[in-house]
């Protein structure tokens, strides 16, 4: 199937919105509460983060109103995405698994629903005991914070459990605030 034009538009306009706020983000874990500009980089964050929702909100109206009728994902569709993300963990391609990881929405993929396949090995390659430790590892974990909407209860208890197992092992500074936004947010619940 191919993507019509818009659909490529909107989704390469999200994935530079996405980058930005990414950046904003690193750099406000990296600043203390006590900087001077702590303030700043968090209304930086807070701006990033509401382009990112009206970029996403953009994206998803167009997919509704040119491609009404959304999908499920083919059987043969999800493992090959999987399988990618998989491979640029192991390279440390850490664009790649931000590319892998935004090809798995079901908004770029015309889904209806985030696929259960696609929680389970997401919360399956965080369970490797390398990503504790991996710079990586924020990424899969910022999935079940933008598609939070999409999520099933089901998928939601799935991260829940996951985080109150091994949340606290996570080491790398990204990697933990993602943690504890999903764990104080509203994302899961």
């Amino acid at each position: 199937m191919a993507e019509c034009l818009e659909c490529a538009r909107v989704r390469e306009e999200c994935a530079l919105v996405f980058a930005e706020w990414l950046g904003c983000k690193d750099e406000l874990a990296l600043t203390r509460k006590s900087d001077k500009e702590f303030t700043a980089r968090r209304r930086a964050l807070d701006r990033a983060q509401g382009k990112l929702r009206e970029c996403r909100a953009r994206e998803a109206h167009h997919r509704e109103e040119a491609h009404a009728g959304n999908r499920l994902p083919y059987d043969d569709e999800v493992a090959p995405k999987i399988a990618r993300l998989h491979e640029n963990i192991e390279l440390g391609d850490q664009d790649g698994v931000e590319q892998a990881i935004w090809d798995l929405s079901p908004v770029s993929n015309g889904w209806r629903a985030v696929p259960d396949e696609v929680v389970e090995q997401l919360l399956t390659a965080l369970r490797d005991e390398k990503m504790y430790s991996s710079y990586l590892a924020g990424h899969p974990l910022n999935y079940f914070e933008f598609e939070s909407a999409r999520l099933t209860t089901r998928q939601k208890s799935l991260c829940i459990g996951f985080l109150t197992a091994h949340g606290d092992q996570f080491t790398d500074i990204h990697s933990q605030q993602v943690v504890a936004e999903l764990r104080e947010g509203n994302y899961l619940k």
